[in-house]
């Protein structure tokens, strides 16, 4: 058979597979359940996180402008609102916290005040009421000894030590991005995996397979079948992600790092380079059930593999993204379609790592399709029951 006859019956056979799939009310469902998740990713987040966080401070007499100024300048850079409340004495203050009502209390700014903090609060409010509070008093004592207004102004001016953030990864939010585009590749692969399977039984118990091999060879439905129910997978991919960054192209409201395009296009790589070295092992083990019923115990073994790789990825690389072990994991070829995607994200991975388990991955793409084509063209012909990978290989 010629080069393009092959191309023309893998094109009829993934055809096929994608009309059928069309026609199922159970992949519509799926697909529109998907369209929903990629709109949730944006507007639920809206829902829990639009507030500002709100402080309230009460204060024995009236606060003095310059804590009142001093907290509100703090609030515009952390992105929180200060709300002051006056009371008679230090009994109304410590009402106050005890009722939840307020998160701090203040008799005072002058040497010997006392700051009331409630027992179960953050802590952050009242470490800046208290640096605020101690500034005032430091700039009256200051005063005090005979320093101008201008002297004391330059010591105030002196600038506090530079901060580095030094975390695990390198933002935050882009390893977000990579925590969630990991989830969305795991049950990609797992899924698409899995339809690959019921699709090649279904076949099998049916006798349709056995209608289409008089015409086409066990290669060509093969891949005819992968690829056919490989792009409806990548359909279901694109229906969640499309709805959110549409989303978050109209202003989404979460602020997304710049290399959040470039993160979600390889996540998209990686689901190809991953479905191409799982798919044809899927549709192997599909090969090899007599029934559409048996396709879950048949393909336990790669569904066991994807389940462990990706809880490795969300327990230990999130955790330590450049330990040895997250290294050796994102480069294995099984393991590095779910760990990859989620390392890269921590802004930490040499590009070489990143090439080469995609080189990995690629090769061992190829020689487990070999193997899996194999084992798919005998599986077919035997019918009546379950059969083995050791009967198939030994021919």
């Amino acid at each position: 058979m010629t080069a393009t006859g092959f191309s023309g019956g893998v094109r009829l056979v993934a055809g096929r597979a994608i009309a059928e799939a069309w026609a199922s009310r159970s992949w519509r469902i799926i697909t529109g359940v998907s369209v929903l998740i990629g709109i949730a990713l944006v507007v639920v987040p809206r829902l829990l996180g639009g507030g500002t966080t709100q402080y309230t401070l009460a204060t024995v007499g009236e606060a003095p402008p310059g804590l009142l100024a001093a907290l509100q300048a703090a609030g515009e850079a952390g992105e929180f609102a200060v709300t002051v409340r006056t009371v008679p004495d230090a009994a109304a203050a410590e009402a106050l916290l005890r009722d939840g009502d307020a998160d701090a209390a203040l008799t005072g700014v002058a040497p010997g005040s006392t700051l009331y903090v409630a027992e179960r609060a953050d802590r952050t409010f009242p470490a800046l009421v208290s640096q605020a509070a101690l500034s005032l008093a430091i700039t009256d004592q200051l005063a005090q000894a005979g320093l101008s207004p201008d002297e004391i102004a330059a010591i105030q001016a002196t600038p506090p030590p530079v901060q580095v953030p030094v975390g695990r990864v390198a933002d935050e939010g882009r390893a977000g991005v990579g925590f969630v585009s990991g989830i969305l590749l795991y049950l990609a692969l797992i899924l698409t995996g899995t339809a690959i399977a019921t699709a090649v039984a279904t076949e099998k118990s049916s006798r349709i397979s056995e209608v289409l091999l008089t015409a086409l060879r066990p290669t060509q439905l093969l891949v005819g079948t992968v690829l056919g129910v490989g792009l409806l997978g990548l359909a279901q991919i694109a229906a969640i992600a499309v709805p959110a960054a549409i989303g978050l192209a109209a202003g989404g409201g979460i602020d997304l790092p710049a290399s959040t395009t470039g993160d979600i296009l390889l996540a998209l790589a990686w689901f190809v380079l991953g479905l191409g070295m799982y798919a044809f092992v899927f549709a192997a083990l599909g090969a090899l059930v007599d029934k559409p019923t048996e396709v879950g115990a048949a393909t336990m073994p790669a569904n066991l593999v994807l389940v462990a790789s990706y809880m490795f990825a969300v327990i230990v690389t999130i955790q330590d993204p450049n330990g040895w072990a997250s290294t050796a994991a994102s480069i294995f070829p099984v393991s590095a379609p779910l760990v990859m995607p989620i390392r890269w994200a921590s802004g930490l991975v040499p590009p070489w790592q990143l090439v080469l388990a995609m080189a990995l991955v690629a090769i061992t793409a190829v020689a487990l399709a070999l193997v899996a084509s194999r084992i798919y063209a005998r599986g077919l012909t035997r019918t009546g029951r379950r059969i083995t990978l050791r009967e198939v290989l030994a021919g």
